[in-house]
């Protein structure tokens, strides 16, 4: 009996499914390890099995997607879109597993992609966060043989086939106007920006998306609002691990009577709305980002004025499709960046906002 499929990814280190697609002409292969396979097989003797080529698109086709859990809301979000998409797929015999990877974590990152690889995945998703080293991560899906996309947090320097998020700098340039033309008829015209030091991932690679938040926020204060007064307040990021101090509160207090608006910057927002309450900040304009359920109660309140939200249900919604796109394209295949634009939300708005992305979803 000659050399099986399984043994012939096992000597050369890629998935199974991937020498199968290749095998077979059956889904996205890159033609320089298809050419690698066809070849090896060819010097192991190879034949195929006529049974198992009658089979080969009856089994079921595995997508995983990685990323973080903190913070818990957002990734949640995510996991919503994530499951709408799954469930569309299952008829298709598809399965989708959404794991979320303790921070800091490469090597817990880097089991569980073996565990899928060995699974038989056949594509891959995953977000280019700087508390991981990410580059590792992607060799190893390369190596693999498996196509990948980014979502979230883009690596345009990669082999992704495409890109489902936003534009992060374009969100601090939403909260630049969004404050600035709230200003306007204010006799005093100060704004306390609130960024984070992440002086844990002071070796990390890849985006900092805090920073191009504030790049895109202060670009548009400087180009159109030179009459506001700017003043950047940083913080830590050991509030990231759960512990509580008081860093977001003392500048909170600190500024309180002196600004006319706020503008939180990282994922902190329950300390920040916390701080605001505590401190009884009253005729402030106050900002941040990622609509989550104190947020949308805090825009009810009144306490918050606007959430710049950048509808992560659709983005694990978009991001499951394309894996299946580029499986089903049967080629090497790159999709077209899949943008998706910031949504100002205010109290007006809060509950059409918050139900869109589900009434997209569903059309």
């Amino acid at each position: 009996m000659g050399i099986t499929q399984k043994e012939i990814a096992k000597n050369l280190g890629i998935s199974y499914m991937t020498v199968n697609r290749a095998l077979n002409s059956n889904g996205y292969v890159s033609d320089v390890l298809k050419q690698k396979i066809l070849k090896y097989a060819k010097e192991m003797g190879y034949e195929p099995h006529r049974a198992s080529q009658v089979l080969v698109r009856n089994s079921t086709r595995k997508l995983a997607l990685f990323s973080s859990t903190l913070p818990r809301y957002f990734w949640d979000e995510i996991n919503k879109g994530v499951q709408v998409a799954a469930q569309q797929l299952k008829a298709f015999d598809y399965e989708v597993h959404y794991h979320r990877v303790p921070e800091l974590d490469t090597q817990a990152y880097l089991a569980l992609l073996e565990q899928e690889i060995e699974q038989g995945v056949e594509a891959v998703a995953l977000v280019n966060q700087r508390m991981y080293d990410i580059d590792a991560v992607i060799r190893r899906i390369e190596q693999a043989g498996l196509p990948y996309v980014t979502f979230n947090i883009d690596a345009p320097e990669s082999k992704r086939c495409t890109y489902i998020g936003s534009d992060y700098s374009a969100g601090g340039r939403l909260a630049a106007d969004f404050i600035a033309r709230t200003l306007q008829l204010s006799e005093k015209k100060e704004v306390l920006v609130l960024q984070c030091t992440e002086q844990d991932l002071t070796q990390a690679k890849g985006p900092n998306i805090n920073n191009m938040r504030l790049e895109g926020f202060l670009d548009l204060m400087n180009q159109s609002f030179e009459a506001i007064t700017v003043h950047v307040k940083y913080f830590d990021t050991k509030l990231q691990a759960e512990e509580k101090d008081n860093q977001i509160l003392n500048l909170v207090r600190e500024y309180r009577g002196k600004v006319q608006a706020m503008y939180l910057i990282p994922a902190f927002n329950t300390d920040f709305l916390q701080a605001l309450e505590t401190v009884g900040v009253h005729e402030t304009i106050t900002v941040l980002h990622d609509l989550d359920s104190t947020a949308l109660y805090h825009l009810k309140t009144r306490l918050l004025s606007a959430v710049i939200d950048q509808s992560p249900t659709l983005q694990g919604y978009y991001t499951v499709m394309s894996l299946e796109k580029i499986l089903e394209s049967k080629q090497q295949v790159d999709l077209p960046i899949i943008r998706i634009d910031h949504n100002l939300v205010l109290t007006e708005n809060r509950n059409l906002i918050h139900g869109l992305s589900a009434a997209r979803l569903m059309s």
